[in-house]
């Protein structure tokens, strides 16, 4: 808390700096994350994106796949100050997340956004592995728990920690690395219009299995187990994943969006959740 109250004081001259070397004309503020400041502007005369954080290594990693990726179905990187840890984007138009979209895309054009971001080329040793990432995850979702006393009865420990050893394991034996966004959520994929389609912001990257970047899109507002093996057998060909490799996948991280899911709802029905506890229960 101490780091972030300091880097919240030290932030006006360093946007001051920002908006006198980048020419930048700030407009509001993004609500998105919780170690970063988003912020949208203009720079000469185009809607662009600053994002400014203290965790200066996951905004430059951030800066460097953006980069590496020759596709239109990410933002492209303005500028980079690594000393101050600010990234600044093109903004996508119209931009709406996909996560406030009334319905799911064609699995599709989900599947060409995942293709565009999976160069092999595109791999770097300095990026963490997906074990790590996944170790990551495990260990943040944790903290759901603590959100109500009734989600351990409702998501068992032990159905999560078994999750967390079969991601291990699918980590550990890997049929192919490339470049993997690492974060990619509804919340992290913005509507680029006609011509963009689906674009990516925000990733987390690390080297690993193309399959784990499909799985909070198959496990997406699923109502039923079905659905969750008919998105999984369509897009995991068109990946260039395995289909039953993709949905271990889905099924290591099935309780953790389970858990998430009842502890960000107001509601006790036990409906939404379904769907990813058969999932768990069956595959690990």
């Amino acid at each position: 808390m101490a780091a972030a109250e300091t880097f919240l004081d030290e932030l006006p001259p360093v946007l001051a700096d920002l908006a006198e070397r980048w020419q930048l004309e700030y407009d509001s503020l993004i609500q998105r994350g919780t170690i970063s400041v988003v912020i949208r502007c203009r720079t000469a005369g185009r809607p662009a994106v600053l994002k400014i954080s203290p965790a200066r290594k996951r905004v430059l990693d951030e800066a460097a796949a953006l980069a590496r990726w020759k596709t239109v179905h990410v933002p492209a990187v303005l500028a980079v100050d690594e000393r101050v840890g600010a990234l600044l984007i093109e903004a996508i138009e119209p931009g709406t997340p996909l996560d406030l979209s009334p319905g799911y895309p064609s699995l599709e054009t989900v599947a060409g956004l995942i293709r565009s971001l999976h160069d092999k080329s595109g791999s770097d040793p300095a990026y963490e592995t997906v074990a790590e990432r996944s170790e990551y995850f495990f260990e943040s979702g944790r903290k759901d728990y603590e959100r109500g006393a009734d989600l351990e009865a409702v998501i068992p420990l032990e159905l999560y920690e078994r999750g967390r050893q079969q991601a291990l394991r699918l980590a550990a034996d890997l049929p192919a690395t490339v470049l993997l966004h690492g974060d990619l959520t509804p919340v992290n994929i913005l509507d680029g219009g006609a011509e963009r389609g689906l674009v990516a912001i925000d990733p987390a990257p690390c080297l690993g299995d193309p399959a784990f970047d499909a799985v909070d899109l198959v496990l997406w507002r699923a109502p039923d187990l079905q659905t969750i093996t008919t998105r999984a057998h369509q897009l995991a060909p068109a990946i260039g994943a395995d289909a039953d490799r993709l949905l271990d996948w889905c099924a290591a991280f099935a309780a953790m969006v389970a858990l998430e899911t009842a502890a960000g709802s107001s509601s006790s029905s036990r409906q939404p959740i379904e769907p990813y506890l058969a999932l768990a229960e069956l595959r690990t």
